[in-house]
């Protein structure tokens, strides 16, 4: 599974922030004013720098995201988090240490009963995110 993200105006802004954080390549990034002439019709005034997709290869899977359509606001849900696996401890690490600089760590990277390294955070956008080795060391 991969998560789609959706954003209100700033999709541009994470995918090169999660790109970052995950030491990924530049994202791409498809536009809504990109959309082929006969596809977009008549977008709202400001819709076309919005972004209609974007994705962003990380080590572990990919992040999709999207700007919501204007008059239409989106908050990250508290009920919903992103589990984030990975078997390379270190990598692990530099990624929660990236997300938590600019968002909220909820609990600190560790070992724990099911997993020999796990940590919770609230990214800079607001999403919950579980970052965890999937294998031991």
């Amino acid at each position: 599974m991969e998560p789609y993200l959706s954003l209100n105006g700033n999709a541009a802004d994470a995918a090169a922030y999660y790109a970052r954080v995950f030491d990924a390549p530049e994202p791409y990034v498809m536009r809504y004013g990109e959309m082929p002439p006969g596809e977009k019709g008549t977008l709202p005034p400001g819709m076309a720098q919005l972004v209609m997709h974007a994705n962003v290869q990380t080590y572990g899977g990919a992040i999709m995201l999207s700007d919501m359509m204007p008059g239409s606001p989106v908050t990250p849900n508290e009920g919903v988090w992103i589990t984030f696996s990975h078997p390379d401890v270190d990598k692990l690490r530099e990624t929660f240490g990236r997300l938590g600089r600019d968002g909220e760590v909820l609990m600190p990277m560790e070992k724990t009963f099911f997993s020999p390294l796990y940590g919770q955070l609230k990214d800079k956008y607001g999403f919950y995110w579980m970052i965890m080795s999937s294998d031991e060391p």
